[in-house]
């Protein structure tokens, strides 16, 4: 995103809710709550939000998937790239990957949606899901579960469908197809008010 608000008592203005519209479909009320929201979880009072601060919201520390989404927000410490704080649009721009898609951009959302599903099971970020990534994702979903056999079979019949193969990997095309008949658009969506 092309905006930058930097400093610690940074105020949205008319231009910043207009520019940040355009770049994340949020309407301007959706952006002063988020922005009030944003400033509410960062603690250390420095127009920036730490993993920490995002795993004080308990909705996603509840969810199952949780360190996953986070991971989205925050790639590996080992990555010498990573971003340890995000700002502001920051936070925006990856929220709007949840947002209700309108008609003029429901095929970007799809596919934004669709990408950041697929990036949630490719942990190691190689570009392909393996067996063993879909086998933990689904695992993290389902819960405890005694019966692994179980899980197994559900991660073999799913590899075979979208690949022809039981042991994969399932590649990012691969991945939409096996996807095609799921409604992305509306089962990866939070209400962010109007």
């Amino acid at each position: 995103m092309g905006l930058v608000l930097s400093s610690p008592r940074a105020q949205l203005s008319e231009d910043d809710i207009q520019e940040m519209k355009a770049l994340t479909g949020f309407t301007g009320r959706q952006i002063v709550r988020l922005y009030h929201r944003f400033s509410h979880l960062d603690k250390g009072d420095n127009y920036l939000l730490s993993r920490e601060d995002l795993e004080r919201i308990p909705e996603l520390a509840i969810n199952p998937l949780g360190s996953r989404v986070l991971d989205m927000f925050f790639p590996s410490p080992s990555d010498e790239d990573a971003e340890t704080m995000i700002n502001f649009p920051k936070f925006l721009d990856l929220l709007s990957i949840f947002r209700k898609s309108d008609r003029s951009d429901s095929t970007k959302q799809r596919d934004r949606k669709l990408k950041f599903v697929f990036e949630l099971y490719d942990a190691d970020k190689d570009g392909v899901v393996t067996k063993k990534e879909l086998f933990d994702v689904v695992a993290m979903m389902v819960g405890e579960c005694e019966d692994n056999e179980m899980i197994q079979e559900v991660v073999v019949r799913t590899m075979a469908e979208a690949t022809g193969s039981e042991d994969g990997p399932l590649d990012f095309d691969s991945f939409v197809s096996l996807m095609a008949s799921c409604n992305v658009e509306q089962s990866l969506v939070v209400g962010f008010g109007q």
